[in-house]
């Protein structure tokens, strides 16, 4: 390991440290959210997420596509927040809705815990300077939320353009919360990612950075079944 992978190495345990720091957290905990209601929870179908879905063209089409499962888009940015909306709202697919807004307090407040099956985080915002990093989502108090309202088995899907944000969510994923990687490093085709079914680009960021010959990235993580331990 060189004297840069060691430094970011050590900075980046600290830095895990500090998720666990109630103060960080706290600053949300009065923050009011409308956006995910218990009634979305009620629903009889395996449900997964998309935080950041844009204008919602990725999960509009993946409804159609799993009818048999029921898929919740969150947007924060206004003008492609209010897209989805209106896309979820005039779609034939009925197993999926959009919603805009910040997913950070609905996340916090609004989801049951060991109820989503799968979270996607597609193209985040990768927050490049050392300052910024306590922003990047595998650094933020929303991470241990991410994992507690995941179901045992349920999967996290990131992608990147930035090699950096994956290799640290990698260790982060299985350092601190010990979850199981599944699949790491250049995007790729298999079971658990769709890039079959969307082979110019699931996103719209995604078939940009591909069609300019950009690198993608992409991390896989799955939450233990309970006793996983005992069948390996």
């Amino acid at each position: 390991m060189n004297y840069r992978a060691e430094y970011n190495l050590t900075r980046l345990k600290y830095d895990c440290s500090q998720i666990q720091d109630r103060k960080r957290e706290q600053g949300w905990s009065g923050v009011k959210h409308h956006l995910l209601t218990p009634e979305l929870f009620a629903h009889p179908n395996k449900i997964w997420l998309d935080i950041g879905a844009g204008s919602g063209t990725f999960f509009s089409d993946l409804a159609t596509l799993h009818p048999d499962r029921f898929l919740i888009a969150i947007e924060r940015c206004k003008l492609r927040g209010q897209r989805l909306v209106r896309k979820a709202a005039k779609t034939e697919a009925r197993n999926w809705v959009g919603l805009r807004g910040n997913a950070i307090p609905a996340l916090i407040h609004g989801v049951p815990s060991e109820r989503l099956e799968r979270i996607y985080v597609m193209y985040p915002c990768p927050w490049p300077k050392n300052s910024q990093r306590k922003h990047r989502w595998y650094m933020h108090p929303i991470m241990p939320h991410l994992v507690r309202t995941l179901e045992p088995g349920g999967l996290i899907l990131w992608a990147s353009d930035q090699q950096f944000y994956i290799d640290e969510a990698k260790w982060v994923c299985e350092s601190i919360y010990g979850l199981t990687t599944l699949n790491h490093g250049p995007i790729k085709a298999n079971r658990h990612n769709h890039l079959d079914q969307f082979q110019g680009g699931r996103t719209k960021f995604e078939r940009s950075f591909l069609e300019s010959g950009q690198p993608c990235y992409e991390l896989i993580v799955q939450k233990p079944l309970p006793n996983a331990h005992l069948l390996s």
